[in-house]
């Protein structure tokens, strides 16, 4: 370790106060994404008493590293006054934060080396755990109080970015749909069928998905699972087959979860899509008028479409989606005269969305940057 690195366990304290009044608002789980999220857990019969309490500026994290895919689950409660957490999560916080900002701690926190370095450090014949001594034993740099301000206010410049951004799109597609169910609502239909007599429908490319900067860009669920696809952060696909143009996908291009809990979530492909590839729990739809693919997109992307596809899919473990499911979606085509002016208008919103996106991507690169510079200080 570096001269100026200390350990941690001179600046944190372990934090043990029980819902002593059987409170039942916040209960909160812990993410590997390092966030507090809303607890799933069966509350049935449940003796509130027993759960932690967490407050504003305090840590929680879950010792427990073995069943969570190499990472480790903690947070800095931030988004409310206080929470409630299992018994068995470890609640601390800092004792001086004049000391270590807990901002700044989070920061070290959420190094992909930190989660590395808790599996190391974990250990367990049953499951295996990073316990408490070993949290307080971590070292890391601790720069002075006006340093560590700085690079906190600093981040959150960029996260504060980020958030606005998408706050944006989130206003642009609002709009674009109200648009498009207006645009339905006045369009006389030309024609009326399924969706299968409009579109081609495939199953996507099934292969191995690797970190590796080989071959081409490889979609999966969680990818489209976001509220945007991150493309620095899709995998790379090694190509072994021929045949694998027919997989390329495009502009236009529609693709679906087609099994589990996101069944039936779809994205619209923008024009800023890199070379790229199925994957096999991927179906794309593309219409076979390029005229259409706004509102097609537009269609398969929209509330109805997706509550069609989770009643109907089947399944015996899990529900699954495929296309002859897909292509018995009833639709409406509107007059392609009319698409002129529609075309034109969705084609503005998205310029606008795929640009913000592009932004949030290269801010979630510095982002990313930020937080692995904390080990070089």
């Amino acid at each position: 370790m570096k001269s100026k690195y200390k350990r941690l366990g001179q600046y944190i304290r372990q934090v043990d106060v029980r819902n002593t009044e059987g409170k039942e608002e916040n209960l909160l789980g812990v993410s590997v994404q390092k966030k507090f999220i809303p607890s799933i857990a069966n509350t049935v019969g449940t003796d509130f008493t027993k759960y932690k309490v967490v407050k504003k500026g305090q840590f929680t994290y879950i010792p427990d590293t073995s069943r969570r895919g190499d990472k480790i689950g903690i947070a800095l409660l931030e988004d409310y006054e206080e929470g409630l957490v299992s018994n068995v999560y470890t609640v601390f916080e800092v004792i001086d934060e004049k000391q270590l900002i807990p901002q700044y701690l989070m920061l070290w926190f959420s190094r992909p080396e930190f989660d590395r370095f808790a599996r190391f450090k974990s250990h367990g014949s049953v499951r295996e755990v990073m316990d408490w001594d070993e949290m307080c034993n971590v070292e890391l740099p601790v720069p002075t109080y006006e340093e560590q301000i700085r690079i906190v206010e600093s981040y959150k410049t960029i996260t504060d970015r980020i958030a606005l951004k998408q706050q944006i799109n989130d206003n642009l597609n609002a709009q674009m749909r109200a648009y498009f169910k207006e645009f339905i609502g006045q369009s006389e239909p030309v024609s009326v069928g399924k969706l299968k007599d409009y579109c081609s429908m495939q199953y996507g490319y099934t292969e191995t998905a690797t970190n590796e900067p080989i071959g081409s860009k490889f979609l999966r669920i969680t990818d489209i699972a976001q509220s945007y696809i991150d493309w620095s952060a899709v995998p790379y696909c090694p190509i072994t087959d021929d045949n694998h143009q027919k997989y390329v996908l495009s502009e236009g291009d529609v693709v679906i979860a087609r099994t589990g809990a996101t069944v039936g979530v779809a994205k619209m492909l923008g024009k800023n899509i890199p070379d790229a590839v199925f994957a096999s729990f991927l179906v794309r739809i593309r219409p076979n008028d390029d005229d259409y693919k706004y509102f097609f997109g537009l269609t398969i992307t929209s509330k109805e479409f997706l509550e069609f596809v989770q009643t109907n899919a089947g399944g015996s473990a899990q529900p699954q989606a495929n296309p002859p499911l897909l292509g018995e979606y009833d639709i409406s085509l509107p007059d392609k005269e009319n698409l002129i002016g529609f075309n034109q208008r969705i084609a503005c919103f998205l310029n606008i969305i795929e640009n913000n996106e592009m932004e949030i991507t290269k801010l979630n690169e510095v982002k990313t940057s930020m937080i692995e510079m904390l080990s070089s200080r």
